[in-house]
């Protein structure tokens, strides 16, 4: 690294964006621009009879209204294709799209959703995963069991160990759905242009995959498909599917005008893509000494009522069951299972909230069985360097010591400063250990010199609110070139651009950056050698920094960029380089896996959080006091934005831990779909400390500089860090999730009455 990296960088987007300038998907107007108001299904399972759509058409302002018979009999999905644009002869979840009504003006298109008639027979529901994995359940798609084949690890003996084992515990958790709670709703404008191509403008973390789905359905090649993400709002994971773009390119084509559909709050929270619900139950064998023999995990994902990316998911479920601790036997099985409720998806760090928070409870729960302190048997258990993980990968470079030794002395520190505590209030200390990882698929680039030394960027990656791509990305270049970040360019977000993979799995810095270092160093290359013969010097012997070309010690020989770059256009041509990367596949020995979608950890990053809480008896309320995020990143490219990565992680995190929860009733609707009854933490619940702690000396071996994933790892442990601090108050935790008032105010009760008997 020179100059650029590891400096606090401006957001060239943040003008924009706080004075709103921006530019969103609903910002987009062009002319003749229609409406599509979507009439959803208010039963979770029903068998549609009829669709009236009369009084609908002869509203004021209806262009058109569809319905499933309207459209190819097509589906759409992640993993499978199980999902029809429109519901087709029955309805499977509560906010199931059934008709689209378009029209002039979106009050217009909206009255006259409110005409369509659903004549529709309730059928027998599966709304929970209790009921979609009874032997006799009602099957959410007909002739087919509402689990799916489980991601399934195993290595060694665990019936044996669990039967010779001094020590054999079980742990079972439910944890409970929430919403991505983007601030930006999700839309999606559709249009064609005048050679007949589909445009579609829309609310995207991954526009290629948008545009994969989209040719698939309307059996349309790729080539005539373009698919353009302007700002955008935040994502979580909530926006990487087709998401409203099947919805929109079926009215535009229908109609043959543009048409946009924009969901409302309630449409978001009803019928969204939240974090699933899940059931884990995790038993280990333990020797006398509280090492860690044997373990089973048996994992249950609800997918809701189609698969989306949730098997892929219950991979990640099954790769995170050891935690980041050595286990010679493993079984672990992650199963998605379908159920009459509103199909789940990826969000930030997915499955990992709950696996982190199940495996640290239950490391908890086998120190108390075995008598030790909850640090020492962590300690004693956890991955070294050159361990195998569960799957068989190879982790040649482990710091999860180092984390927790810091996490572990700032704990005694708090405990040790405390202050008095306030009349009836208890106080706990808590961390937990984890690993996460990087996804690496594929990514490209091209990068421009132009004429006046100036460079362009160009990534179909999606700025999605991190810095990641309009930061990130342009710093590397700029670290490359030579030149200031402000003198670097980044045109992102759509297939127009370069291939990308979408800006998830923790993988956008790590993927697009190192396909843009290989892009400038070929530009570098090229500059090189434009500048070698006017220098009269090797090509190698030349150095770019501060916007020049000059010798190697030789300040004085510089040649400015701009004008190598002029001289380059009528000599030998522009200056452009273009890179991909896709990771290398890591080698696996020594572990069966079956059904394993996403199999390696890549580069593997190492995590340990300590909270300090307060617990009001009497309400059942916990507020966390301090809080102290410790993580291994690999090199820190832009201290500042993973910093702001880290301390939203936490935030989002708590929120997940003590307050949000999406409620889902017995008939399978959401009963809070608005952001006052969905309870999403605000400053006044945050911690008044959150300090993050980036650990030096270990660079990821295949990253931009030595970089490594740190998007979704800060989500992944406050629940855990949290519970661990309530264990310390309390000796026992509930077993399920949320830490809410009302269910740890039913826990204590739980107690008192235990106790008194």
């Amino acid at each position: 690294m020179t100059g650029v990296l590891g400096t606090e960088l401006n957001r060239p987007d943040a003008v924009a964006k706080a004075t709103g300038r921006a530019r969103y998907t609903e910002d987009i107007r062009p002319d003749g621009l229609l409406h599509c108001a979507v009439v959803r299904s208010p039963l979770a399972s029903a068998r549609i009879r009829s669709v009236d759509t009369v009084a609908a058409l002869s509203a004021p302002g209806v262009v058109r209204v569809l319905t499933a018979d309207d459209l190819p009999d097509r589906r759409w999905g992640g993993v499978l294709h199980d999902q029809p644009v429109l519901a087709r002869e029955v309805t499977r979840f509560a906010g199931e799209p059934v008709a689209l009504v378009v029209a002039e003006g979106k009050a217009n298109a909206d009255r006259a959703a409110a005409l369509v008639g659903l004549d529709l027979v309730p059928l027998p529901a599966a709304v929970t995963l209790t009921d979609a994995l009874r032997a006799d359940a009602w099957q959410v798609h007909a002739g087919q069991p509402n689990p799916l084949p489980p991601s399934r690890i195993r290595r060694g003996d665990v019936d044996a160990s669990l039967r010779d084992a001094a020590f054999t515990v079980t742990t079972r958790i439910e944890s409970h759905r929430v919403h991505q709670a983007y601030l930006e709703p999700r839309a999606t404008l559709a249009e064609l242009d005048p050679d007949g191509g589909l445009v579609v403008t829309t609310t995207s973390q991954d526009p290629f995959t948008v545009r994969k789905g989209l040719a698939a359905l309307l059996d349309r090649p790729m080539s005539e498909i373009t698919v353009r993400v302007p700002a955008l709002g935040g994502g979580f994971g909530g926006k990487l599917h087709l998401g409203l773009a099947p919805l929109a390119a079926v009215a535009a084509l229908a109609t043959g005008r543009p048409v946009r559909v924009v969901c409302s709050r309630e449409e978001d929270l009803r019928a969204g893509n939240p974090r699933e619900n899940s059931m884990v139950e995790l038993t280990s064998a333990v020797d006398a000494d509280g090492r860690l023999l044997a373990r089973r995990a048996t994992v249950y994902l609800d997918s809701g009522a189609y698969a989306f990316d949730t098997p892929t998911i219950a991979s990640i479920a099954a790769l995170l069951g050891t935690g980041p601790y050595r286990i010679d036997a493993v079984d672990l099985s992650a199963a998605a299972v379908a159920t009459n409720t509103c199909p789940t998806g990826s969000f930030r760090g997915p499955s990992g909230p709950q696996l982190v928070y199940a495996v640290e409870a239950h490391m908890d729960e086998i120190a108390a069985a075995v008598g030790l302190d909850p640090v020492e048997v962590r300690r004693r258990n956890l991955l070294r360097s050159g361990d195998r993980g569960p799957n068989g990968e190879l982790i040649p470079d482990v710091s999860i010591a180092e984390c927790l030794d810091i996490a572990s002395t700032r704990l005694a520190r708090w405990r040790s400063d405390a202050p008095p505590l306030p009349e009836g209030r208890r106080r706990g200390y808590g961390l937990a250990c984890a690993w996460w990882v990087t996804s690496g698929s594929p990514a490209s680039a091209t990068v421009t010199m132009n004429e006046d030394g100036t460079a362009t960027v160009a990534t179909g990656g999606t700025e999605i609110g991190t810095g990641a791509v309009v930061v990130g990305v342009a710093a590397v270049v700029a670290d490359e070139l030579g030149i200031p970040l402000s003198q670097v360019t980044v045109r992102s977000g759509g297939t127009d651009a370069p291939y990308d993979a979408g800006s998830k799995g923790s993988r956008t810095l790590y993927g697009i950056g190192n396909a843009a270092v290989s892009a400038a160093r070929e530009v570098a290359r090229q500059l090189r050698e434009e500048a070698a013969e006017r220098l009269e010097a090797a090509p190698d012997d030349l150095i770019l920094t501060d916007g020049r070309v000059e010798v190697r010690g030789l300040p004085d020989s510089a040649i400015p960029l701009a004008e190598i770059a002029t001289g380059a256009l009528n000599r030998t041509g522009p200056l452009v380089g273009s890179g991909r990367f896709k990771a290398a596949r890591a080698p696996l020995a020594g572990s069966t896996l079956d059904g394993m979608r996403f199999d390696v950890f890549n580069e593997a990053t190492f995590h340990c959080h300590a909270a300090e809480i307060e617990l009001d008896p009497e309400t059942g309320r916990i507020e966390v006091l301090r809080y102290l995020a410790v993580h291994d990143i690999g090199t820190v490219l832009n201290p500042e934005g993973a910093r702001g990565q880290v301390e939203g992680g936490v935030v989002q995190g708590l929120g997940y831990a003590l307050s949000e929860v999406l409620d889902v009733a017995a008939d399978g609707t959401v009963r809070n779909a608005d952001l006052v009854d969905y309870r999403l933490p605000t400053v006044a619940d945050i911690p008044r400390d959150i300090e993050t702690v980036f650990l030096p000396g270990h660079p990821g071996p295949s990253g931009p500089h030595g970089a490594k994933g740190v998007g979704e790892a800060p989500v992944i442990v406050p629940a855990a860090a949290v519970g661990a601090a309530l264990r310390d108050i309390l000796g026992a935790l509930p077993g399920a999730l949320p830490l809410d008032p009302i269910r740890v105010a039913a826990f204590l009760d739980h107690l008192e009455k235990g106790s008194a008997r």
